[in-house]
């Protein structure tokens, strides 16, 4: 399955929040500034429409357990409407505006 993607984007491995983020899945869920969730069985995706928001929600996440330095990550991946992924990771295909997870 896919999970649309709009404005700014920031999508983690279900199986990363498991293993990494303190409190899991449900934490992460919780955790969200917005409603901005959607999730399919391999990834979650946090949306926003401005560079601050999803600043703030980085910090939240990196406080919480998962990696992220130098602008660059294998934690998640940033997406951008506008300039698409920020960084590569090998877990994340693209069709339209949509992403799915080609590795768990």
């Amino acid at each position: 399955m896919a999970i649309e993607l709009e404005f700014i984007n920031l999508v983690v491995r279900k199986s990363t929040l498991k293993e990494k983020y303190q409190g899991g899945i449900e934490q992460f869920r919780k955790d969200l500034p917005n409603r901005s969730l959607r999730e399919d069985e391999d990834l979650v995706r946090f949306g926003c429409m401005n560079w601050n928001d999803l600043e703030h929600f980085t910090d939240i996440i990196v406080a919480k357990g998962l990696e992220y330095k130098d602008q660059e990550t294998k934690d998640f991946v940033v997406i951008s409407s506008l300039k698409g992924a920020l960084w590569e990771v090998d877990w994340i295909g693209f069709e339209n505006s949509t992403c799915y997870a080609t590795k768990t």
